[in-house]
C-alpha cells in the first residue's frame, strides 16, 4: 500500500515535470527556417577580405521578437556580433554577421543565435571552419615612355595581381613641374589575376616628371604600403630648326620671270619637327611670292627642296624672306636679289629707275604750275588803252558764261556720291563710284546741296571766270566671281567678300585704289 502511494507520487511529479518541459518548449519562439547551418558568403577568402555568415530564423511565437548572430573563436571569445533583426510572429528573416580574418590558415569558430527575449531553439547554434588564404600581392611597373611633338606624351604601365579573386583598384596619374605635382587623371580598373597593360595618353603637357599611384579599393594587399606609387623623370621634346637657301635660278631674274629657289630645312634638336609651310615673302610690302607645304624633319636631320616663284617682281633690288612656319614656332632666312633689268628687256640702266620716275613727276608738276600761272597772268593783264581792255575782258567773260551749259547736282541714292549732270538731262544716270543706275526724275534733293550754276558776276569790273566743275572721281575696276581677286595694278591677290561688292578698295601692296565688282 505504501509502495503504491510512493509510485503514484512519483508518477505525479513526472507528469508535472513533463508538463513544465512541454510548456517551456512551446515558449521557444525562434527556430531554424530551413537549414540548421550558417551559410558563408565571400569564400575563398584572403586575409583582409570581409566575409558574411547568415542563417534564416523563423518566429513561431505570438509576439514580435529580435535576434542576432554571434561568432565566437575556439575559446568562446566573441569575434563578431551582427545587428539585431526584428521578426514578426509567423515570419522568417535572415540574420547575419560579418568578419574580416587577420591571419591565414584554417580557422575554427562557433556561432549562435541570441535574443534578449529568450526562446531560442538549441538548433540555432553550431560551429564552422574557414580556410583563409594569404593576401594577394600587387605590383606596378613603368613601360615605354614616348614624348613627341606630333603625338604628345605617351606612356605604358603594367600592373600584376597574384592568384586569387579579381580586384578593383583606383589609378591616379599626376604630372610634376618644378617640384609641384598636379593630378590630371583618376579612374577605376578591375584587375584579373595576372599581368595587365594600361596605356596613358597625356597630350603635350608642361611637366618634368610623371607619377602613377595604385590604391586597392576595399581590400588588403600583402605589400607593406597601402598604395603603390611609381615615378619617372621626363624630358620635353626639343627642336632647333633653321633654313638655308641656295642660289636662284636664274641668278639675276628679269621682272615677271619664273624663278626657282632651292632650300634646306635643318633640325639640330632631339625631337622630330611638326609638318609646316614654307613661304617666300617680299620684305618691303609683305607680298606673298610663293608658298608650299613641307613635311616633318627628323631629329638631327635635314630635308631639301625647291620652291617656285611664278612672277618675279619688277624692281632693281628685291629683298625676300623665306619663312618656315610650324605650330607654335617659325624661323626665317633673308635674301637680297638684284634683277637683271626693268621691264624684262635685260638692260641694266646706269641710274636708279625710281629716282628718275620721281624726278620726271616733279618736272611735270613744275611745268603744270607754270602753265597755270601764265594763263592767269595773261587773262588778268589790263590793256594800256583806256576802256579797250575792259570791253574785251567783259565780252570774253560774258561769252564764256553764255556758252557754258547749265548743270545741276544730284545725290546717288546708294553711296551718296554727288554727281554733276546737265540741267536738261532726263532719264537714268550711272554712278561712277558704286556703278548704281538711278533715275534723275526721282526726288533725291538734299537740303545741304547748293546749286552748281553760279550767277553772273555782279561787278562787271571783275575779270575772274567761274571755276570749271570738278570731274567725278574714276578708279580702275577689278572683277571676279570669287572672294579672291587680283589688284588691277600689281596683281596682288586680295580677299574681298562678295556680299560687300561693289566697294571702293585699296591694295595694301601698291596703294592703288580701285572698285571691286562682282563679275
Amino acid at each position: 500500500m505504501v509502495v503504491t502511494r510512493k509510485f503514484a507520487v512519483f508518477m505525479l511529479a513526472l507528469t508535472l515535470l513533463s508538463t513544465a518541459a512541454f510548456a517551456e518548449d512551446s515558449e521557444k519562439r525562434f527556430t531554424p527556417a530551413g537549414a540548421t547551418d550558417v551559410a558563408v558568403v565571400g569564400e575563398p577568402v584572403h586575409v583582409g577580405d570581409e566575409l558574411t555568415a547568415s542563417i534564416l530564423v523563423h518566429n513561431q511565437g505570438s509576439e514580435i521578437g529580435s535576434v542576432r548572430l554571434v561568432l565566437n573563436d575556439s575559446n568562446g571569445l566573441s569575434l563578431s556580433q551582427g545587428e539585431y533583426v526584428a521578426i514578426s510572429p509567423g515570419s522568417s528573416r535572415e540574420v547575419s554577421a560579418s568578419l574580416v580574418p587577420t591571419s591565414a590558415g584554417t580557422t575554427s569558430m562557433g556561432w549562435e543565435i541570441v535574443s534578449d527575449d529568450g526562446g531560442v531553439s538549441s538548433q540555432l547554434q553550431g560551429s564552422l571552419e574557414l580556410l583563409v588564404y594569404e593576401a594577394q600581392s600587387l605590383d606596378l611597373n613603368f613601360g615605354e615612355v614616348d614624348w613627341t611633338l606630333a603625338g604628345g606624351l605617351h606612356s605604358q604601365i603594367s600592373v600584376a595581381l597574384s592568384a586569387g579573386d579579381s580586384r578593383d583598384v583606383n589609378i591616379s596619374i599626376s604630372l610634376g613641374f618644378q617640384g609641384v605635382d598636379n593630378e590630371v587623371q583618376r579612374f577605376t580598373v578591375t584587375l584579373d589575376p595576372g599581368l595587365r597593360e594600361i596605356s596613358l595618353d597625356l597630350g603635350g603637357p608642361q611637366a618634368d616628371s610623371l607619377s602613377v599611384t595604385i590604391e586597392p579599393r576595399g581590400w588588403m594587399t600583402s605589400n607593406s604600403a597601402a598604395n603603390l606609387t611609381w615615378q619617372v623623370d621626363l624630358a620635353a621634346p626639343s627642336i632647333s630648326p633653321s633654313v638655308e637657301l641656295g642660289p636662284l635660278d636664274p641668278e639675276k631674274p628679269n621682272p615677271g620671270q619664273s624663278v626657282s629657289l632651292p632650300y634646306w630645312l635643318n633640325n639640330s634638336g632631339d625631337a622630330k619637327t611638326l609638318p609646316g609651310e614654307l613661304r617666300v615673302v617680299r620684305t618691303s610690302n609683305g607680298m606673298l611670292l610663293a608658298e608650299r607645304t613641307v613635311s616633318s624633319v627628323s631629329a638631327n636631320g635635314s630635308s631639301s627642296g625647291t620652291v617656285e616663284i611664278g612672277l618675279w617682281p619688277d624692281s632693281q633690288i628685291i629683298e625676300v624672306e623665306v619663312i618656315w612656319f610650324m605650330e607654335d614656332s617659325a624661323v626665317s632666312e633673308s635674301l637680297s636679289v638684284e634683277s637683271s633689268g626693268q621691264g624684262g628687256g635685260g638692260l641694266t640702266l646706269p641710274f636708279d629707275i625710281m629716282a628718275a620716275f620721281y624726278g620726271a613727276l616733279s618736272g611735270f608738276a613744275v611745268v603744270l604750275v607754270g602753265i597755270i600761272a601764265w594763263r592767269t597772268v595773261s587773262e588778268r593783264t589790263p590793256s594800256t588803252e583806256g576802256g579797250e581792255g575792259k570791253v574785251l575782258r567783259d565780252s570774253r567773260i560774258t561769252r564764256r558764261l553764255e556758252n557754258a551749259p547749265s548743270k545741276r547736282e544730284v545725290l546717288c541714292p546708294s553711296c551718296e556720291q554727288r554727281l554733276n549732270i546737265p540741267s536738261e538731262h532726263t532719264g537714268t544716270v550711272r554712278c561712277p563710284a558704286c556703278t548704281t543706275q538711278f533715275s534723275t526724275e526721282t526726288d533725291y534733293d538734299d537740303s545741304t546741296v547748293q546749286p552748281l550754276t553760279d550767277p553772273l558776276p555782279q561787278n562787271p569790273e571783275s575779270s575772274e571766270t567761274p571755276p570749271d566743275p570738278e570731274p567725278a572721281p574714276w578708279w580702275p575696276v577689278a572683277r571676279s566671281t570669287e572672294e579672291i581677286l587680283s589688284c588691277p595694278e600689281c596683281d596682288q591677290r586680295l580677299r574681298i567678300p562678295l556680299e560687300r561688292r561693289p566697294v571702293h578698295s585699296r591694295c595694301p601692296a601698291c596703294r592703288t585704289e580701285f572698285m571691286a565688282e562682282l563679275g
